[in-house]
């Protein structure tokens, strides 16, 4: 007999409560119809500690650390019903499991090991039976928070004919610019399609641009527009000049409402009169990124199942997902390939549960004529819920970027007037323009509701482009109190990353 059931069995004979043994649970499990011993059943309290037994069913786990009151031992294994027993009582010697009959298409119940090129071979050939990839109606809460840092930001003035606008003047207002901003957005409504074509109905959304204390970029541009207007004709227009390239803006207004310079004002304006589409179509498109990086998608970087020579994989063990039994699984990228993770395989029907990953190097980077970007990092994590019709769906997902952008050119704006007699040129500014900026951005995307539509639902389907989101100048955390769902997102994001 080996020492485990001696202990077990003096225990009994003694009647000594389990807790009091120096804070060690020992037990072992037994079929309650049998009476057989169950092998290698996962015994977790409250998934922060967990074991599994051994091929006799005996296990022993360690209580010495402090557990909240309420706190439980669970124990799961395929084909039994779970268990869990209250850690505030003592935990007998010997506990039963009771079988669960289980009903489902292609499921075989088996204690037999699968092989890990089993497992993935099993995962690749049920991706399109676990996976609902048809019109949907997704009700979800959407959040996106960058964060920027100015790393470098020098002009140097080659030659200003505009008095006002000299070396120093300059030099004054980049000092007294922000180094650090933070943009935040967060959006509840309906997404309607798949991954080819998407609707989004906005019903509430919220944003507030956290940079340019004390209106210093309002007040800026004011002083800038006044001295233009001072020595700028009405009827000039602009060439602007940044190495090859030039563009053309007619008058002093035009200069400062024109292209992109609009919307990224718009987009950060404090300011209700917003372009009506711009923060829906910018949603809207950011949300399509997102999900097109799932792993069952075609173009999705994410793709050790469908390139899986790529890669390489070591079985971890076997976790609890949401009270069911995964293999955790880690692979490696073994050649150019950009990530490294780990992902969650329910033993049943072999889908993806979980997948958490981030990159190994560098993913992009670009310069051409003094432009730089660089993609420094990609992590992220995904969990997928099943629905009603048995196929499984983003529940959430979570991505963080960190990208670094970079401007080393010269710069040269040159006013003229084709009604003036002579040289059409009025004025110039010539300068150099050195900066670097890293930019973080992290993204959640939770689905609270989840329902198949038709191409006729789909079709009929208007978008919300009146709702425009509430700009804050600082975040108020009562936005949300009378939606309980997106009140509650902290909380349920907390307990689902439990799993």
């Amino acid at each position: 007999m080996n020492c485990l059931v001696f202990r077990l069995s003096f225990c009994v004979l003694l009647h000594i409560p389990l807790l009091s043994i120096g804070q060690v649970i020992r037990s072992q499990i037994l079929d309650t119809e049998t009476k057989e011993a169950i092998p290698y059943v996962l015994v977790t309290i409250n998934k922060n500690q967990g074991v599994s037994a051994d091929g006799e069913g005996f296990f022993e786990i360690d209580t010495s650390r402090k557990f909240k009151e309420n706190d439980s031992l669970k124990l799961i294994s395929l084909g039994y019903k779970s268990l869990k027993l209250p850690l505030k009582k003592a935990v007998p010697l010997i506990i039963h499991l009771q079988k669960e009959t289980i009903t489902m298409d292609e499921v075989v119940i088996t204690t037999s090991k699968y092989s890990l090129e089993e497992i993935l071979e099993n995962v690749a050939e049920k991706i399109k039976n676990n996976y609902d990839t048809d019109l949907s109606k997704k009700e979800l809460f959407f959040r996106q928070k960058d964060n920027n840092k100015i790393s470098k930001l020098n002009i140097d003035f080659k030659k200003s004919t505009i008095k006002e606008i000299t070396q120093e003047y300059v030099n004054e207002e980049l000092e007294k610019m922000p180094k650090t901003s933070a943009f935040y957005t967060e959006v509840y409504g309906n997404w309607y399609g798949n991954n080819k074509k998407q609707k989004l109905d906005i019903n509430k959304a919220a944003k507030f641009f956290d940079t340019y204390n004390n209106n210093h970029l309002d007040v800026f541009y004011e002083k800038l527009e006044t001295i233009l207007n001072k020595n700028i004709k009405k009827d000039s227009y602009f060439k602007i000049k940044s190495g090859l390239f030039s563009v053309k803006a007619d008058g002093v207004q035009g200069f400062f409402e024109n292209g992109e310079l609009l919307d990224m004002r718009n987009e950060m304006s404090k300011k209700e009169e917003v372009n009506a589409n711009f923060f829906l179509t910018n949603r809207k498109q950011t949300l399509q990124k997102m999900v097109k990086d799932v792993f069952y998608n075609s173009n999705s970087p994410l793709n050790f199942i469908k390139k899986t020579s790529r890669y390489d994989f070591e079985i971890v063990g076997t976790v609890e997902i949401n009270e069911q039994l995964a293999y955790e699984i880690n692979f490696f990228p073994n050649g150019g390939e950009d990530f490294k993770g780990t992902f969650y395989v329910n033993k049943e029907d072999f889908a993806i549960l979980r997948i958490d990953y981030q990159n190994v190097k560098h993913l992009r980077s670009i310069g051409l004529l003094g432009l730089s970007f660089k993609e420094l990092g990609r992590k992220g994590m995904m969990f997928f819920e099943k629905g009603n019709n048995n196929k499984y769906h983003l529940k959430y997902l979570e991505r963080t970027e960190e990208d670094k952008y970079g401007i080393d050119r010269p710069l040269k704006i040159i006013e003229k007037n084709k009604n003036i007699r002579g040289r059409r040129k009025q004025n110039e500014i010539s300068s150099d323009i050195d900066f670097v900026s890293n930019v973080v951005r992290e993204y959640q995307i939770w689905v609270y509701d989840y329902k198949t539509i038709t191409e006729n639902t789909f079709e009929g389907q208007n978008e919300n482009k009146k709702e425009q989101p509430k700009n804050w100048i600082k975040y108020n955390p009562e936005f949300w109190q009378n939606h309980s769902k997106v009140s509650h997102f902290s909380s349920d994001l907390e307990s689902l990353k439990q799993y």
